[in-house]
């Protein structure tokens, strides 16, 4: 090939860009059409996040006006029996025996007894059910029945553990012994009290696990008196003290009629003039305290809140009711005017309820629901949704939602 004079006849390969233009080119097929993806993505997903937020926002300050039946089965309750829920499912119990009931109308598990006076507490799926002076102690879960504890001695209070544990005081005319069993009967621990020493054993409680025990004492020296709350603690740690005694708290001028674990490291003490509260899975310490000015009518518990339930005013209403968190921080106070059959908590909601009429009250929030039932009923019980509840009449029990 002929090539002008002066010019180089080396062949030079030519593209359609540069090497620079190469590099931006790729960069804008390549990156440019990830990132805008990308931004596209990022915004769909603020926009759900918004509209997510708007849409729990709008739920938590809905109220509801009225609620619809979505589910209904039949179930028959005898006349003076008692209908508490437990768990998911209803106890029927009375002086003859005990059933358990599930929300379709189904009995799970029934127990025949005759007692004068049952008393009977609850600890996640355990249930314990005992006469007052009786020996006997009837253990059930939700699913079954577990077994029965014979005392030997007359049984004046009790409580159990969700482990499937019981503690029992007992009468033995001089002293008040302490012993818990097991499911089978078995006697696991034991310990004796004396009004002399410690004082009477007023209440008791025992954690979850079954390695905490707390127990409230009253005593009485020449006309004055004073409440000691002592712990025990039946794991590695208790083995290394005396009496299994790691912590206790004297209380001078007050009674302690009521103490509550919550769960396995905390616990609450209703006195007549203070709330306490106790933190600590081996070695339970008084953390903090509350006077109270008036008396308390009731108190009912979560593992996040207790509720305590005072008079009220002519013109506020007739119950006062301040809900604490387990940090012993007042997180709601509120006046209600309506008789009420129970109260329980379901999660963040206090639900008051009588046979007539229902409130659902968000703890530092909005009344959700305030309104009557279409029919009498005699309990109502969670379903794990804020706006669904069972509710049993005497011959149906009803799953509803609030709308």
């Amino acid at each position: 090939m002929k090539t002008k004079k002066g010019q180089n006849n080396k062949r030079i390969a030519r593209f359609p860009d540069s090497r620079k233009g190469t590099e931006e080119s790729f960069f804008k097929k390549l990156y440019i059409p990830r990132a805008k993806s990308f931004g596209i993505f990022m915004g769909l997903v603020l926009i759900a996040a918004v509209a997510a937020f708007i849409f729990y926002m709008a739920a938590q300050y809905k109220e509801y006006t009225g609620y619809r039946v979505i589910n209904t089965a039949e179930v028959k309750i005898s006349a003076g029996s008692n209908v508490i829920r437990f768990g998911e499912s209803l106890l029927v119990y009375g002086n003859d025996g005990a059933k358990c009931v599930d929300s379709s109308g189904e009995v799970i598990w029934n127990v025949a007894y005759e007692f004068q006076k049952p008393m009977l507490d609850i600890c996640g799926d355990v249930v314990g059910i005992a006469n007052y002076n009786g020996t006997k102690i009837y253990m059930m879960s939700e699913k079954e029945v577990l077994g029965e504890i014979n005392t030997g001695m007359p049984v004046r209070n009790f409580r159990v553990s969700a482990q499937g544990l019981a503690i029992a005081v007992l009468d033995d005319s001089t002293t008040a012994p302490i012993y818990i069993y097991d499911t089978e009967g078995n006697k696991k621990a034991f310990f004796s009290t004396s009004m002399k020493n410690s004082g009477y054993p007023l209440a008791l409680s025992i954690s979850e696990n079954g390695y905490l025990v707390g127990v409230s004492y009253l005593y009485v020296d020449a006309g004055s008196y004073k409440s000691n709350v002592a712990f025990y603690n039946f794991g590695e740690v208790g083995q290394n003290v005396t009496d299994n005694l790691v912590s206790g708290y004297t209380y001078s001028n007050a009674v302690v009629p009521q103490i509550q674990f919550i769960g396995n490291d905390k616990a609450i003490a209703v006195a007549d003039n203070r709330l306490i509260f106790y933190e600590g899975g081996e070695k339970p310490t008084n953390k903090d305290n509350v006077i109270l000015q008036e008396e308390i009518i009731s108190t009912f518990y979560s593992d996040k809140y207790v509720a305590l339930v005072f008079e009220g005013t002519e013109e506020d209403g007739r119950y006062r009711i301040d809900i604490y968190n387990g940090k012993g921080i007042c997180q709601d106070s509120f006046f209600y005017d309506e008789d009420y059959k129970e109260m329980f908590f379901a999660e963040d909601y206090l639900v008051i309820y009588s046979e007539e009429r229902c409130l659902v009250h968000r703890v530092g929030g909005i009344d959700k629901f305030n309104g009557a039932f279409e029919s009498p009923i005699v309990a109502m019980m969670p379903t794990g949704s804020a706006n669904r509840y069972v509710i049993v009449s005497g011959e149906k029990v009803e799953t509803i939602r609030f709308e």
